[in-house]
């Protein structure tokens, strides 16, 4: 198996203007509680991972990084939210059913030593950490959720957002290889996990 040809990369301008008018509007409408924000850091690659398949999970991540970050959508923002705006935003549309595209622009970031960040499961977290090494940082968020994955929570909710210390990763074997991508994603499922009980103890949700 050969590896994906690198895409450009999205822009970064865009990334750093969403998270200031996102960080603007998110904290008009919701009472926004960040914990360990400074561990996200100012530069260097950095892969952020979130389960959450809200519609908000990845825009409330975004405001609350003291740095920009490129959010690879999850379903329900890629249905929501149109294409074009996404872009504009730095952010990363789904591409097809296995995201090829978005994968290759989301490894073009990290080689760029941008940050990116994964909100729920749509694109396979193995490959990345794989192929480019970078350490991942868990991301917990409580109050993020509405009814349904595609509306917003209630305005006035409380939403916390844990940022947990960012974790090397070992991999071992040829990253290219389905079972070495495999291995990395059950460590990174592991360490989210384990971020997601200690997030749950803190906020005692």
């Amino acid at each position: 198996m050969t590896p994906l040809v690198l895409a450009d990369p999205p822009s970064w301008r865009g990334a750093a203007n969403a998270r200031n008018l996102t960080s603007a509007a998110l904290r008009m409408t919701y009472r926004l509680q960040p914990h360990g924000a400074h561990h996200v850091g100012t530069s260097g690659a950095l892969l952020m991972v979130t389960r959450g398949e809200a519609v908000l999970a990845g825009p409330v991540l975004r405001a609350l990084a003291p740095r920009p970050v490129h959010v690879v959508a999850n379903e329900a923002m890629n249905e929501a939210v149109p294409v074009g705006v996404l872009t504009a935003a730095g952010d990363l549309p789904l591409s097809g059913p296995h995201a090829v595209t978005t994968q290759r622009a989301a490894l073009a970031a990290l080689l760029d030593e941008r940050a990116v960040a994964l909100a729920g499961s749509a694109v396979p977290v193995g490959y990345l950490v794989a192929l480019t090494g970078v350490a991942v940082m868990p991301v917990v968020l409580f109050g993020a959720e509405g009814k349904v994955a595609t509306d917003p929570p209630r305005p006035r909710t409380r939403i916390d957002v844990y940022f947990a210390p960012p974790v090397a990763i070992t991999v071992t074997g040829d990253p290219l290889r389905s079972a070495t991508r495999a291995a990395v994603a059950e460590q990174v499922r592991q360490i989210v996990a384990d971020a997601e009980q200690v997030a749950a103890m803190r906020s005692g949700r």
